[in-house]
């Protein structure tokens, strides 16, 4: 990993395109640091925008979000999602359920699980977070939430029900790629608007609708270029499609980028993220991508979109590292 320690001389042009804000480092409420947690220079930390600090607890786990005949690796363990369906026979409203086959060694077993519960089963839990019928966002897919049981709080191993936003884990990660979102929000984001009030609405959105222990994106940029902390990018994203965000660092831009253009400003500062993240953990420039390269999405928009596929972004990176 090459050093920071000349960041300000390479790189110092984003302290000229971001408007400035305080500069911190505060660590998580648990679990390994693999690496110092900084903030880029300029950014607006989580605390400075908030109303509800970050939930969940740091383990040794894995999430995803999984289709039937899709399969989730983790250590030795593994998860095949064989099928859904909704059990009808309960004197309650239906509930979604999942058919899983697990495999561990030479052990394996297949059984139905609901959605929201959670059990354990040979030195791991298990939690079935989601699962998204016709209609909802992220309709056939699983949200499964992998853990080994010693590396979680007692509450958490011995919980027979998934929980919300509050039972959450935080997925540590090493970044390896550096990629561009939009919040895709129904309504672009206008001059008059209060990006603190997007910012909150999309964490208590995330933590109501999706058990997210967050907002879903590490860094987020208003109309002027402000860059936001949100969640601590020691640890792996989420997104509502079937990609892995693990390795991932996570840019997003509040609004919706295929019904608004972005702004200079907003360019500049994804610009200055991106060679910030790309000096910082030694991510090749050909890993600048965008949502719409991992998943079938239209993500971040057309109009940022047309910055990655024509090299505008990587050209500015590369200015940004004197390369």
């Amino acid at each position: 990993m090459r050093t920071t320690s000349h960041w300000p001389n390479r790189c110092g042009l984003l302290l000229a395109l971001v408007a400035l804000a305080s500069c911190t480092a505060h660590a998580p409420t648990a679990g390994p640091a693999l690496y110092e947690h900084e903030l880029p220079p300029g950014v607006i930390p989580h605390a400075d925008w908030h109303d509800t600090p970050p939930l969940g607890y740091a383990a040794d786990a894995t999430r995803r979000n999984l289709r039937a005949g899709d399969e989730l690796a983790f250590r030795d363990m593994r998860i095949t999602v064989l099928a859904t369906d909704v059990d009808a026979t309960t004197t309650q409203s239906p509930v979604d359920v999942v058919r899983l086959r697990l495999q561990r060694g030479n052990a394996s077993e297949e059984r139905t699980a609901r959605e929201g519960e959670a059990f354990n089963w040979n030195g791991y839990h298990i939690a079935v977070v989601a699962v998204y019928g016709p209609g909802e966002l992220g309709a056939g897919l699983v949200a499964l939430e992998l853990a080994t049981v010693a590396s979680l709080p007692p509450h958490v191993a011995q919980s027979t029900v998934a929980g919300g936003a509050e039972m959450r884990l935080r997925i540590p990660h090493r970044i390896t790629h550096v990629t561009l979102h939009h919040v895709g929000s129904a309504q672009p984001l206008r001059p008059e608007d209060d990006p603190t009030a997007k910012l909150r609405g999309l964490q208590a959105w995330g933590a109501s609708d999706r058990n997210w222990w967050d907002v879903p994106y590490h860094f987020l940029i208003d109309l002027s270029g402000r860059v936001y902390e949100g969640r601590d990018w020691r640890y792996m994203g989420e997104t509502n499609t079937a990609y892995n965000p693990s390795g991932h660092f996570l840019i997003s831009v509040i609004g919706n980028y295929g019904l608004q253009e972005p702004t200079q400003a907003q360019i500049d500062a994804i610009a200055g993220l991106m060679a910030w993240a790309v000096e910082r953990f030694d991510v090749p420039l050909d890993r600048i991508g965008g949502h719409y390269d991992y998943a079938e999405t239209s993500c971040p928009g057309q109009h940022l979109r047309a910055l990655l596929e024509d090299g505008t972004f990587r050209r500015m990176v590369e200015e940004r590292l004197g390369s």
